[in-house]
């Protein structure tokens, strides 16, 4: 054996208890050494209580037989107790923590009845063991803590033990010295156990044995760093963004190979030198609020810019940067990944030309169609032609449905340009509200528009533009709501603002889609939905521009499934301001 009774005996004579730990590598150890302890006990008449875990009392009686004791008949005649260790320390342990009634309660009564007749006790511990494999290193302590003041209480010999590999680091350097001090001897593991010497030279073994521990788990850790850099590094590499890195002056640390793509420089001839090459002579004043949001330890999120490439073109990026820091948390410089934005911006420029001079180029016929429907209406009306007149009037509202959808397109490439016009004046909110209602009620035979709250409020802007926003929203809560029979609406006052809201019992919009709904030509699909709806994804889009420019804010409340609420504000007119 590893260990000899000799080592492990203690006199039941001196009236006084010891508190050792035992320190293993593996478990065979463990058994070795806790056996010749146990077993030296049983053999001079001792009590022995054994606390650990199925596994070690299993192998322990095994190894107790093995050496010709009777562990039964010590068990019959109350000279062995054997205890599950975590269900010992469930029965003591109050928020994590041991309590130290319940503690000298539960474990001085089992000391208590081993004790009878004068016996000396014999106890092995698992249970802190269990609460440092579990990361509960402050209990683990607390834990021992108590064990020595039970000590104070009652004569026994107690050895704990813990596995060496439960030490792995420096984070343990401090705990795994206080561990040490808190028992009178500590037993290094197999790799010294044969060793001889004064328990302060085995108290230097074992804090060598944890150093090796620590310096093996600092490896590991420094090999799965960089592991995990070189990894971080081809990432960068491959990457189709630009990625570099600066200090807090601007100055360039590193740069991939897309950032050698798309602004023609080299990672030779950059690194080293300022950022601010690569701005704009317009743009230049950006580097200092960047820089300023990012010593505050912000992000600056796809931030669309101009930047400059070595030959002198200029491109549009979109850029994300966000602060760089040390060890200690200390901001030391900024990444930025930047995407080529110019090809895009290109051809939204051409898409959006074309959809203007399309749009110009259909709504002349459509006038044209418009005029001539009117006519044949009128004279259909006096021949008394009812199943004409019902397919004019069906025609009628599929070409009034098209002009709706050409003057979106029209509004969707003014606002592109910034040419989308506004005629402003002052007027009743409450009136406005009311006109949209009454109009869109003469188009659904399916749903009752329901006027809740009114305000008495005025605004001051476009009042046919803000009713193009109010039939949008009113129109959109009828379709998304088809099996609904009803649209509420309300319209309130907060401080200085108007607040209108449009309430459908719909299918609802997941969490998900809702920051894209007001982007251009953005559609909400639900992949296990048959039913589809029509539209382009614009109105919401040009809703959005329209309330935005007079000042106001738009946005939407919505579950799946459990309808939308649409919310728009609008400044109050004040008399005086415009």
């Amino acid at each position: 054996m590893a260990t000899t009774s000799k080592e492990f005996h203690v006199s039941s004579q001196t009236g006084q208890s010891d508190h050792f730990v035992q320190f293993y590598e593996t478990d065979g150890f463990l058994i070795d050494s806790v056996s010749a302890f146990i077993g030296a006990g049983l053999r001079t008449g001792d009590a022995v209580i054994v606390l650990a875990t199925k596994p070690h009392r299993e192998s322990l009686e095994e190894r107790l037989q093995g050496d010709g004791l009777e562990v039964a008949v010590a068990r019959a005649r109350g000279q062995y107790f054997s205890i599950d260790a975590a269900e010992a320390l469930s029965g003591f342990m109050v928020d994590s923590s041991p309590e130290p009634g319940r503690f000298a309660e539960i474990v001085g009564s089992i000391i208590a009845r081993a004790a009878q007749g004068g016996r000396h006790v014999r106890i092995f511990g698992e249970m802190v063991a269990l609460l440092w494999a579990e990361e509960n290193r402050a209990a683990a302590l607390r834990l021992e803590e108590l064990w020595s003041d039970l000590g104070k209480a009652y004569a026994f010999s107690l050895c704990c033990g813990y596995p060496m590999q439960g030490f792995g680091g420096e984070a343990y350097k401090e705990e795994f010295a206080e561990i040490c001090q808190q028992h009178s001897r500590v037993l290094p593991a197999e790799s010294y156990a044969r060793l001889s010497s004064p328990d302060e030279h085995l108290r230097a073994i074992t804090l060598l044995q944890q150093k090796a521990a620590s310096l093996e788990a600092e490896i590991a850790r420094r090999k799965r760093a960089e592991e995990a850099l070189l990894h971080q590094v081809a990432i960068v590499e491959s990457s189709d963004d630009a990625i570099l890195s600066k200090d807090l002056e601007g100055i360039i640390t590193s740069w991939n190979a897309a950032a050698a793509r798309i602004y023609g420089y080299s990672a030779e001839e950059i690194v080293g030198r300022p950022v601010t090459l690569l701005f704009a002579p317009d743009r230049r004043d950006e580097f200092a609020q960047i820089m300023a949001r990012i010593r505050r330890g912000e992000r600056v999120d796809h931030f669309e810019t101009l930047r400059v490439r070595k030959d002198g073109t200029r491109l549009t990026v979109s850029v994300t940067i966000s602060p760089i820091k040390d060890s200690s948390g200390t901001i030391i410089g900024a990444s930025a990944i930047a995407r080529d934005m110019t090809e895009r911006k290109e051809l939204d420029k051409r898409k959006d030309e074309f959809i203007s001079m399309a749009s110009h180029e259909l709504k002349t016929p459509l006038t044209s169609l418009k005029g001539f429907l009117g006519l044949l209406q009128r004279r259909l009306t006096t021949q008394a032609d009812q199943q004409a007149l019902h397919y004019l009037a069906r025609m009628d509202a599929q070409v009034n449905r098209l002009t709706n959808l050409v003057n979106d397109l029209l509004d969707l490439s003014k606002i592109q340009t910034g040419q989308l016009d506004y005629q402003e004046e002052r007027f009743e909110l409450d009136a406005l509200v009311q006109e949209a209602l009454e109009n869109v009620q003469g188009t659904t035979q399916t749903h009752h528009l329901l006027l809740e709250e009114q305000t008495g409020a005025e605004v001051f802007g476009d009042r046919d533009r803000i009713g193009q926003v109010l039939i949008n929203l009113l129109n959109n809560a009828i379709k998304y709501s088809p099996r609904a029979d009803r649209v509420l609406v309300r319209v309130a006052k907060d401080r200085n603002k108007a607040l209108v809201c449009v309430q459908d019992f719909g299918i609802g919009i997941a969490k998900e889609h809702q920051h894209k709904l007001f982007e251009r030509f953005y559609q909400v699909t639900n992949p296990g939905e048959k039913k589809t709806y029509p539209g382009l994804g614009i109105g919401l889009y040009i809703s959005y521009q329209i309330v935005k420019r007079h000042g106001g804010r738009l946005w939407v409340e919505s579950k799946k499934g459990e309808g939308a609420t649409f919310r728009f504000t609008l400044p109050l007119f004040q008399e005086g301001k415009r």
